[in-house]
C-alpha cells in the first residue's frame, strides 16, 4: 500500500528519494504549500522528459470533469526519444468522480504501463474524500503527498537563502518576525521578500523594513485585532477592525470564522497555561499551527490577558455570530462588527 507522506518531515526528503528512487507511476499531490508542490513537479519533469525540455512526451488535462479518453490516450501513448511520459491531471473534482465510471479510471490506473507517470495535481485547499473508490484507488497504486508548511528550522533557511539570492542578510530573529507579519506560504512571502530587500539600503534586512512595506497576513491582523481587545486597547481594535473590512481579497464571512478560530486557539493556550501544560500539548491540540515555536509564544502572552471564561464567552460569541451569518441575518460585515462590539463590552467589564 503506498505511504502517503506528509510535511513531518523536510521537502529535501521527498526530493532526494525520487532523485535516487527514480519516477513512480502515479502520484497525489495536494496541500496547502504549492510552492513545494511545483517545485517537486519541476523536480518530476525534469526527470521524466530530459531536463523538463521535452515537450513530446508531456500531456497536460485540466478540467473538473475527467475527460476519460485523452487519458486514456496519453497514458497509452509511448515515450518518443526519450523513456517516460509525464501525464498531469490539474484540477479534477475527484470527489464527483462518482457522477460517470469510478471503475473506469480504476481499471486504467491498475494497468499503467511502466513508461508513464501519472500525476494528479490538486489546488490548496481541496481535500480528497479517502471514502472514494478512486481516492482509495490512487493511494493504493501511487505515492499521495501532502505538502504541508515545512518545519520552522527548514523555513527560517529558506528565507535566508531566499533573501541570501538578493544580495542581503537576514537574522533569525527578524526571520520570525517576517513569518509573523507575512504568514508562512511560501509563495505568499516571496514577493513580500524581494519588497523588503528593495528598501533595505544597507546588506541587512531589519524588522523596521519588514514593517514598512510588507503585506501583513489577514491572518496578523486578526491576532492583532483579538490582541487589543484582551489588552483593552479598543480604539487600536476599531483601526485594525476597519483595515479588515476595507481588505477586499478577504470576504467579512472568512474574517469572522479567522476570528472564531482565533479564539479558540486562545481558550486551548489558556487551557495549557492554567494546567501547567507545556507547548508539546499546545501543538498536538493546534495541529494546523505545527510546533511553530513563535506562534505558540505568541499565543501563549495573548491568551493571558483573558480569563479562560471570557475566551469561553467569546468563542460561544463566534459559534452565536456563525449561526446568524448561516441563517441569513444582517450582511456579514455588519455581523463582523457586532461580533467585535460585543467581544470589547465583554472584555471592558
Amino acid at each position: 500500500m503506498a505511504k502517503t507522506e506528509k510535511k513531518s518531515f523536510h521537502y529535501g526528503e521527498i526530493k532526494k528519494r525520487l532523485q535516487t528512487e527514480g519516477p513512480k507511476r502515479l502520484y497525489m499531490l495536494r496541500g496547502e504549500e504549492d510552492y513545494l508542490r511545483d517545485a517537486f513537479l519541476g523536480e518530476l519533469r525534469s526527470i521524466c522528459l530530459e531536463e523538463g525540455t521535452d515537450t513530446f512526451n508531456y500531456h497536460r488535462i485540466q478540467g473538473a470533469v475527467l475527460n476519460m479518453s485523452a487519458l486514456t490516450e496519453a497514458v497509452e501513448a509511448m515515450p518518443f526519444m526519450g523513456e517516460h511520459t509525464l501525464i498531469e491531471v490539474r484540477d479534477f473534482d475527484i470527489n464527483k468522480v462518482s457522477a460517470y465510471d469510478p471503475e473506469a479510471l480504476k481499471a486504467l490506473l491498475n494497468d499503467l504501463p511502466e513508461w508513464a507517470t501519472v500525476v494528479f495535481v490538486f489546488a490548496p485547499g481541496y481535500a480528497p474524500d479517502n471514502r472514494l473508490t478512486a481516492v482509495k484507488t490512487i493511494k493504493k497504486l501511487g505515492v499521495d503527498i501532502e505538502f504541508s508548511s515545512p518545519g520552522d528550522s527548514e523555513l527560517l533557511a529558506w528565507v535566508r537563502r531566499e533573501v541570501g539570492k538578493l544580495g542581503k542578510t537576514i537574522d533569525g530573529i527578524t526571520i520570525q518576525h517576517f513569518l509573523w507579519v507575512c504568514g508562512t506560504r511560501m509563495n505568499t512571502l516571496i514577493p513580500e521578500i524581494v519588497k523588503v530587500c528593495g528598501v533595505a539600503e544597507g546588506e541587512e534586512v531589519t524588522k523596521a523594513h519588514i514593517d514598512a512595506v510588507a503585506k501583513r497576513a489577514p491572518e496578523t491582523t486578526i491576532f492583532n485585532l483579538t490582541d487589543a481587545l484582551g489588552e483593552k486597547q479598543f480604539n487600536k481594535a476599531a483601526a485594525l477592525l476597519a483595515d479588515l473590512l476595507a481588505d477586499r481579497d478577504e470576504p467579512p464571512q472568512k474574517q469572522i470564522a479567522m476570528v472564531s478560530e482565533q479564539y479558540r486557539r486562545l481558550y486551548v493556550t489558556r487551557v495549557a497555561i492554567d494546567s501547567r501544560r507545556g507547548d508539546e500539548y499546545i501543538s498536538e491540540c493546534i495541529p494546523e499551527i505545527g510546533n511553530r515555536g513563535f506562534i505558540i509564544s505568541n499565543l501563549k502572552r495573548a491568551a493571558r490577558n483573558y480569563s479562560r471564561e471570557r475566551l469561553a464567552r467569546a468563542v460561544s460569541l463566534c459559534v452565536q455570530c456563525d449561526f446568524e451569518m448561516k441563517s441569513s441575518g444582517p450582511e456579514p460585515a455588519e455581523l463582523m462588527k457586532e461580533l467585535i462590539l460585543k467581544l470589547a463590552m465583554d472584555q471592558a467589564v
